[in-house]
């Protein structure tokens, strides 16, 4: 009786279409410029900024409006795009390239500025 218990448990569990795309899926480009703007603005609140520029302002909703999704759907596809650990992947994969871009960019403007300040006491 237990093995034909746990037999339709498996059954029905691994019959249910739990990999579905959700009517209002995220585009995979859509997800790396949401989960880009996240990494940035997380990591900016670690620094103490100095700038008028205060990231501890920017709260979940202004994140959600700019994109404009809700949170639902935000959850909704990250669970979609978690279930299919390829695609997952590939979206990380242009995040990280974005990421690493924009470290780039701005490592190079600190070259260019710590030049120039250097030629200004010579």
């Amino acid at each position: 009786m237990k093995k034909i218990i746990i037999l339709l448990i498996l059954i029905v569990a691994c019959s249910g279409d739990d990999n579905s795309k959700p009517i209002d899926l995220m585009s995979e480009n859509e997800m790396v410029d949401f989960l880009f703007d996240v990494n940035v603005i997380n990591s900016s609140r670690a620094y103490n900024n100095r700038s008028d520029l205060n990231y501890y302002n920017i709260n979940d909703s202004l994140l959600f409006n700019k994109h404009e999704i809700d949170c639902l759907k935000f959850v909704n596809s990250n669970f979609y795009y978690s279930s299919n650990p390829k695609q997952y992947l590939k979206i990380y994969s242009k995040l990280d390239f974005r990421l690493n871009q924009l470290k780039d960019s701005l490592t190079n403007e600190l070259n260019i500025l710590t030049i120039k300040r250097k030629d200004a006491f010579n």
